[in-house]
């Protein structure tokens, strides 16, 4: 075993000891790179986990490495009542306004581990109308939530001081085109949760076939980690008597992501709860890929996900779907710039489009005029060039006759 593999096997000994409730295996202090270990663990999204397990371990730690992980811990702690308290007003003040939303990722998670404080929280994830967005905006600035560079997805994401992100989303995407298709419902289709009129839910088959078309897509993408495994693997061990399985694995078959969803279940247990298997070759490879964020054992997970080969193609649909975005907003900006342009639009919006088309029309007319006047230009100067000696006027003959005599 080299030393990388060494360093991912005890981040995995830990996770499982602390899941587990059991005595993380002791080695030498001075032995064990901790540094990588929590580079590692940090990653992966499990470096507020992993303090549980290193609590009684040899003083011989480096205190610096061992202060990262109480700091990661503790960041955690003190986030569980601030996003508890945050999505609280977030349901309140959405429904107020009368606004559908739908909560794709939110404290819910946290429900599923021994202790709230061990699920990290990155942000929580809101589905609404894409018309809605404008007044979210407005919402979230009047609760002083500050807009923020998302440069993970197309979420909008906004930020609020001590640490809590929400990102809102006008639709579920995913590298799988079909499995997009089958979550674009507009949000008022989904079930409404017990006690409000506007707040939707996924069922137990829907939520389970979310994680695990997200699990797939992080995966396909190279951004799967530890906590995107523990998170599939916990649901599953939480839902597993109540679920539909023969629907489940019906939609998961269609969408070619069942012996994804079935083997990355499999890599939980040998992670979580000591499991073996025949096919150690498949599951060490998966583990490679996944902590090597996509850069190892990428042929084998080709073979079990081959929504692998659609990464390139998601980017060029990515790519061609942006492009098209531009191409329209250049031909129908917004209708703040419009207004600005066309004050009569203030009072009388439904004078957008006419407005639009007589913007290109001054626009595909300058163009002319400048091209025209161009062209005027160059012909001038061929003419220049082109003239000859008998189109010169006659005196200007006479006189160079002249100087060529006195010569």
């Amino acid at each position: 075993m080299n030393v990388l593999q060494q360093d991912r096997r005890y981040l995995l000994l830990l996770v499982s000891a602390v899941m587990n409730q059991k005595k993380v295996p002791v080695m030498s202090g001075s032995l064990m790179p901790w540094r990588t270990i929590y580079r590692l663990a940090d990653t992966n999204q499990v470096a507020n986990l992993c303090w549980l397990g290193i609590l009684g371990l040899s003083s011989e730690m480096d205190k610096e490495i061992k202060g990262l992980f109480y700091e990661s811990y503790q960041r955690e702690l003190k986030n569980v009542p601030g996003y508890q308290s945050a999505e609280e007003v977030l349901h309140w003040q959405l429904e107020r306004k009368k606004i559908h939303f739908l909560i794709l990722e939110g404290t819910g998670l946290r429900e599923l581990y021994p202790q709230k404080e061990m699920r990290r929280m990155d942000a929580i994830h809101i589905l609404v109308s894409k018309g809605d967005l404008v007044r979210i905006d407005t919402i979230m600035r009047s609760m002083d939530y500050e807009p923020q560079e998302n440069r993970e997805d197309e979420g909008i994401l906004y930020y609020k001081i001590p640490g809590v992100y929400v990102k809102f989303y006008d639709k579920i995407k995913f590298v799988n085109e079909k499995m997009e298709r089958y979550f674009d419902s507009p949000v008022r289709m989904y079930s409404k949760k017990k006690g409000y009129r506007y707040l939707r839910c996924f069922d137990k088959e829907e939520a389970y076939l979310y994680m695990a078309g997200k699990a797939a897509n992080d995966y396909a993408l190279g951004r799967a980690t530890v906590r995107t495994v523990l998170d599939f693997w916990l649901y599953e061990k939480a839902h597993k008597e109540e679920l539909n399985w023969p629907y489940v694995d019906k939609v998961l078959k269609r969408y070619k992501i069942l012996e994804f969803s079935e083997r990355l279940l499999k890599l939980g247990d040998i992670w979580f709860q000591n499991g073996i298997s025949d096919e150690m070759e498949i599951y060490n490879a998966m583990e490679a890929y996944i902590l090597s964020r996509g850069e190892q054992g990428r042929q084998l997970s080709g073979k079990i996900l081959p929504l692998l080969q659609d990464v390139a193609d998601f980017y060029k649909r990515d790519r061609r779907r942006e492009w098209m975005n531009r191409e329209k907003e250049a031909l129908f900006p917004p209708k703040d710039y419009m207004a600005g342009m066309f004050p009569v639009l203030k009072k009388f919006s439904w004078l957008y489009l006419p407005c639009c088309l007589l913007r290109l029309w001054r626009i595909w007319f300058s163009k002319m005029k400048q091209l025209f006047a161009k062209k005027r230009e160059q012909l001038k100067e061929k003419l220049k060039r082109k003239k000859s000696p008998a189109d010169t006027p006659p005196d200007s003959q006479e006189e160079n006759e002249n100087n060529i005599r006195m010569e």
